[in-house]
């Protein structure tokens, strides 16, 4: 299974959650929203011509902290890995990313 290496960013007023892979992250991509979920996509690249290349650029969620969707993932071989983690497939890196997320947003909101 190939290993992607990715980046990720995180709006917490959008609750936008987005992984970028590195290679493809500078490049153009059009957004292929999740059957059945449109708030969440693959992000693929396209070419100088703005034709699909079949490459992935990144994933995106909309209402990331909320989002329980996970049976509407695509099935994809690769693993994922950002800096300083262990590769892993879609699902268990954004399950992952989601409980971190989630216990930082409380950590803030006890702080407000």
């Amino acid at each position: 299974m190939e290993t992607v290496k990715v980046s990720a960013t995180w709006s917490r007023e959008a609750d936008r959650y987005t992984l970028w892979v590195e290679d493809q992250a500078a490049r153009a991509f059009v957004p292929d929203p999740l059957e059945g979920y449109p708030l969440a996509a693959l992000l693929l690249e396209l070419d100088e011509a703005e034709q699909e290349t079949g490459r992935i650029a990144g994933f995106e969620i909309l209402g990331f902290l909320e989002f329980d969707r996970w049976d509407a993932l695509p099935e994809l071989d690769l693993l994922w890995q950002l800096p300083g983690q262990e590769p892993l497939p879609l699902d268990e890196l954004l399950k992952r990313e989601q409980r971190r997320l989630r216990q930082e947003a409380e950590r803030a909101a006890s702080l407000a």
